[in-house]
């Protein structure tokens, strides 16, 4: 019995003095420490996002003139069209439900199954900030 606890003193023992034998040490700067670098990163030259056109025949609440809308909609890489019926190159209701439907699987792989409610969520703030809320 004396033989564990006296084991169990000399293992505390050690674990206290090697944690007390590490010192934090402090470099600052030293003579090759370059404060204000040359080297500027410049600029790249993005090529200019395509966006994908979703067709609507009524623009009831897409906030289309909204500039934060606008902004959100092309960050996540589609835009709104309205073309409403009797417009010259208007699509047919199948045409433009074909059209639409690849519009919105394009967009489903590029932000998340999610989309509508992260649109929906963001256009909300947007008439909020914007002043195009009531209520």
């Amino acid at each position: 019995m004396k033989k564990y606890i006296f084991f169990i003193c000399v293992m505390l023992w050690l674990v206290n003095v090697r944690s007390q034998a590490q010192e934090k040490l402090i470099f600052g700067d030293t003579g090759t420490t370059n404060t204000d670098p040359t080297y500027r990163p410049r600029d790249k030259d993005y090529k200019q996002k395509r966006l994908v056109s979703i067709v609507k025949t009524d623009t009831k609440g897409l906030l289309l003139g909204n500039k934060c809308m606008r902004d959100v909609t092309t960050a996540m890489g589609f835009e709104y069209i309205a073309q409403p019926k009797g417009q010259p190159g208007h699509l047919n209701e199948f045409a433009r439900f074909w059209h639409n439907f690849g519009s919105k699987v394009t967009i489903f792989f590029k932000n998340g199954p999610f989309w509508k409610f992260k649109l929906k969520k963001k256009r909300k703030e947007c008439r909020q900030q914007m002043g195009d809320f009531t209520g």
